[in-house]
């Protein structure tokens, strides 16, 4: 019989620990004896110190773990679906006001256990929470609370709940919190064991073995269970007393009560089962919206814009600095000055309060190892809600230094220009010889990535908002909205990974849903401001042929352009249509905002030279030189013409010039 090996904590009850006798006992040792019968296989389960499993199961000497999923972990762990979410709760003096959500604990003296998967619940969840009190155990946190040490604890209820009884004078706050996930986890490589146990457990799941070894181990949730359905019981108790009383008056009013109360269960049901789908999506949305940010392979980070507390940083920029992510996130800017030059980073800082962003600034940054990498950074202050954040994007141009000689002496010169600290330059600065070629593609990445990833968490803000509010339908409308952007920011990635040399890149000719691509892409543009109303009319658009990924940044700048300079129009209007000459089709977005003056148009596909001055209109000044570039890619052409005051016509086509044909004129003006 095939035999696995399963590490576990030998001191973390309920889901698993050692007996007195030193016999291994808990939910999961329960689970995997039912889990060995599925499988037809025996799980030897070997229970040890926490950090003596990490190191066996890293070394290959254990198959399977379950542990709280986080970002580190899953570097090193392939995780199955989640099969417990520990409920969380918060443990006051009796008489003090509980909160009602998490967003009430901000301004709290909060402890909470020291541990990975807190830490990065708390930055996730709680980065309103500052400076927490961090125990090693339960007890010690509700000691605190009971010392005044502490205003409350925030405690998994299985771990919370047993202790209350030694604990007079502290109370269980009503409310409880899903902050986690737990999930088994596999070594990489282990895809086809992955897949058998996943299959095992669903069929647990589904035939009640799953189910009964939660209400048997985790009495937190199955509490939380009970106390939701005997809160259902005595509403449907008061429904019937109700009920049977105007039976008494007259049969047909108990016919109709009867059935008023039957469609009120079902409606109680429903809505229970919208808001817990609800809720699933909000993690969803919330896991899509990390594994977004820690895919993108430029090095990026947020930080705080109030406190200077970094709240997240990817996988690139921990790479970048070979410090794990989680040593990161928590650290004030002060705290890397020993990766980067303290007077360059307060330069940075400087510049966000003063302007909100920069844009290619030289920094040299150093690794763990003492070896220093040459960058260009790009930061931007971002507003979700009434949070403020700053976005920084770190590029490593050292090898690009070391081949190519041009480039290397724009470096130069940027910075010498940061080292004398020059007077800002006007609105639309010559630039310097070859400036540009340091400066756009670091531009470029933010300019395009910022969208979607405003949208998702715009959308997950607003997720978050709803389900609070119990406006479960519009909660799941925004997660299918998150997956969208989600997908999109993936293959721009991809596609803007492969864009600096984009003339060499293999060509893409695939038939694409214009229509559907302009439709999605202008529910992306309209997420930064949903309550603002457009007149926008989409016709039919012909399929055309090229790289979907790339034609979709085309969309997103023209599209993005229309909306922002047609805002001062209180009957804003926006037409997206299509027209023919010979055999090209030509793809049209129409708008009436402020529009342009023609004669500066020799500058339009220029990076960085911008027909509006910034204070005006918020952009990079890179997006029509981007969309140029990939519509002469597919062999196409794209002309704008406008008039102030009137509007802005943008056309372009992916289809190649036919031999002797002359291109479009273009300088007729606007009839927006």
């Amino acid at each position: 019989m095939r035999v696995l090996r399963y590490g576990g904590d030998e001191a973390f009850p309920p889901f698993e620990s050692l007996d007195a006798q030193g016999r291994p006992v808990g939910f999961h040792v329960d689970l995997l004896a039912a889990l060995g019968r599925e499988l037809n296989a025996t799980i030897e389960v070997s229970l040890q110190p926490w950090p003596a499993t990490i190191e066996a199961f890293r070394a290959g000497r254990v198959d399977l773990v379950a542990m709280v999923e986080t970002t580190n972990r899953r570097a090193f762990a392939r995780f199955l679906r989640s099969h417990a979410a520990p409920l969380h709760a918060v443990y006051l003096p009796a008489g003090a006001t509980a909160p009602r959500a998490l967003q009430d604990l901000q301004g709290v003296r909060l402890a909470v256990l020291d541990t990975e998967p807190m830490r990065e619940s708390l930055a996730r969840w709680l980065s309103g929470v500052r400076d927490p009190l961090r125990v090693a155990s339960p007890q010690a946190a509700l000691d605190a609370v009971q010392r005044g040490d502490a205003d409350m604890a925030l405690l998994p209820r299985s771990y919370g709940d047993p202790l209350l009884a030694a604990m007079p004078g502290l109370v269980a706050g009503e409310r409880s919190f899903s902050l986690q996930t737990y999930a088994f986890a596999v070594p990489p490589g282990r895809e086809a064991l992955r897949t058998e146990l996943q299959a095992a457990i669903d069929r647990l799941e589904a035939n009640g073995t799953l189910p009964a070894l939660r209400e048997r181990w985790l009495p937190g949730e199955s509490a939380f269970a009970h106390a939701e359905r005997a809160a259902m019981a005595r509403d449907l108790r008061v429904q019937q007393r109700w009920t049977w009383g105007l039976a008494a008056g007259a049969s047909v009013l108990l016919l109709g009560s009867a059935w008023a109360l039957a469609r009120r269960g079902r409606a109680v049901a429903r809505e229970r089962r919208q808001r817990q789908a609800a809720e699933q999506a909000l993690r969803h949305a919330q896991e899509l919206l990390d594994r977004t940010f820690q895919r993108n392979p430029e090095p990026m980070l947020l930080i705080d814009h109030r406190s200077g507390v970094v709240r997240d940083a990817n996988a690139a920029l921990a790479a970048l600095l070979g410090v794990p992510v989680e040593d990161l996130v928590g650290q004030t800017l002060r705290g890397l000055a020993h990766h980067a030059d303290r007077l360059a980073l307060q330069g940075m800082v400087n510049a966000i309060n003063t302007d909100g962003l920069f844009d290619g600034l030289p920094l040299t940054v150093t690794h763990r190892d003492g070896t220093r990498r040459a960058c260009l950074v790009h930061a931007e202050r971002l507003h979700v809600g009434e949070a403020s954040a700053v976005l920084c994007i770190v590029r490593d141009v050292s090898g690009r230094l070391a081949s190519d000689a041009g480039f290397r002496l724009a470096y130069e010169q940027l910075r010498d220009e940061a080292a004398r600290e020059a007077p800002q330059a006007p609105e639309t600065p010559e630039p310097l010889p070859g400036e540009e070629r340091a400066r756009e593609f670091t531009r470029a990445v933010a300019h395009d990535l910022r969208a979607p990833l405003l949208a998702i968490q715009g959308f997950v803000s607003l997720l978050r908002e709803r389900l609070a509010l119990g406006y479960t339908d519009e909660a799941l409308e925004y997660s299918e909205q998150v997956e969208k952007a989600t997908r999109r920011m993936n293959a721009m990635i991809e596609a803007l990974s492969h864009l600096a040399q984009v003339e060499q890149r293999e060509q893409v000719r695939q038939t694409i849903d214009m229509r559907a691509l302009c439709e999605d892409t202008w529910r992306l543009v309209q997420a930064a401001d949903p309550q603002r109303a457009v007149d926008v009319r989409i016709d039919a658009l012909p399929p055309a042929q090229g790289d979907p990924d790339l034609v979709a940044q085309v969309w997103q700048n023209l599209l993005h352009n229309a909306w922002k300079y047609s805002r001062r129009n209180p009957e804003a209007r926006v037409r997206i249509d299509s027209h023919s000459e010979g055999l090209r089709t030509w793809y049209r977005v129409t708008d009436n905002g402020v529009g342009f003056d023609m004669a500066r148009a020799q500058h339009l596909f220029q990076p960085f030279r911008r027909m509006h001055p910034s204070s005006q209109f918020e952009g990079s000044g890179v997006g029509l030189s981007m969309v140029q570039r990939i519509v002469r890619h597919h062999g196409g052409q794209v002309h704008l013409r406008s008039q102030v005051g009137v509007g802005t016509v943008a056309e372009f086509t992916l289809d190649p010039e036919p031999p002797a044909a002359r291109p479009p004129q273009t300088s007729a003006p606007a009839e927006a």
